[in-house]
């Protein structure tokens, strides 16, 4: 499944908006107008502070085929929401919700590594959606980024090797001499507690199966539970609805620059020419 924005309507905008820039390179709308049409999907990553957005914008931007607009960001061109909640949905989430258009966002439970397991994390994320009356997604961003080190796949390795647990207070995982501590205090910063649980299940698992995993295989296993890649199919279901909101933009533009006198006529004949629907 494809995130691609294209589309007739679009596509013929496109040739029209690329014909006037070679003919008025100075009129700005005409630039504005080309940047709206640039292919991949503009996802703004919302959320309450402590959600972890910036992680999740980071997650998207690697695992998905879009441009994510991270917090702080300006979301003014932003084609979708992707809102985060973490745990139960708080007034000033549905207060955010009730700001953004429905047809054009969509919902993650982030930090879904915090709720103790995968089954944990769906059925919060389908409690959510009862209470919000829309579908809630859950995701490991964490995972879905991870880039271990060698020496940090080799402690791993070790720990499973040694039969060490990944004690309950992840506080507990520090220990050794300095460098040891420093070795792990960065890889449960990278992983957290349920991200090295599930490597070293990973490892023993592929261990005991007499197929022993490498750092890269390892990775591509953790990327594949984080969830990030099911945020595909709801993202897909917005397009209709993108492909409409960047081409009433492109027309509004294009509104502008007849109004300004350049090109008028052709431009009005343009326009009237475009399928208009209602967003």
């Amino acid at each position: 499944m494809t995130l691609d924005v294209s589309g007739p309507e679009l596509d013929r905008a496109s040739e029209i908006v690329t014909d006037l820039r070679s003919r008025f390179p100075d009129v700005v709308e005409l630039h504005r107008a080309a940047r709206e049409l640039d292919g991949r999907l503009r996802v703004a990553v919302r959320g309450r502070s402590g959600t972890g957005r910036d992680t999740m914008a980071r997650a998207i931007r690697e695992r998905l085929e879009v441009t994510p607009i991270g917090p702080g960001d300006d979301d003014a061109d932003a084609d979708v929401w992707l809102y985060v909640v973490v745990g139960w949905p708080r007034p000033a989430d549905r207060i955010a919700l009730r700001r953004l258009p429905p047809e054009r966002t969509v919902l993650a439970l982030g930090k879904a590594d915090t709720l103790g397991s995968w089954e944990d994390a769906e059925d919060t994320a389908h409690a959510c959606s009862a209470d919000l009356g829309r579908s809630v997604h859950p995701v490991m961003p964490l995972l879905a980024s991870v880039d271990l080190a060698d020496e940090e796949f080799a402690l791993l390795a070790q720990m499973v090797r040694d039969d060490e647990p990944m004690p309950s207070m992840a506080a507990h995982f520090i220990t050794g001499d300095r460098a040891e501590r420093t070795l792990r205090t960065g890889l449960l910063r990278r992983l957290d507690q349920f991200g090295i649980l599930s490597a070293l299940d990973l490892i023993e698992a592929a261990d005991d199966a007499g197929s022993p995993l490498d750092r890269g295989a390892l990775e591509s296993l953790l990327r594949r539970q984080s969830g990030i890649s099911a945020l595909t199919a709801p993202l897909a279901e917005t397009l209709d609805a993108v492909r409409v909101r960047r081409l009433h933009g492109v027309a509004g533009l294009l509104d502008r620059v007849a109004a300004s006198g350049t090109a008028r006529d052709e431009i009005e004949h343009t326009l009237s020419r475009f399928v208009r629907v209602d967003a």
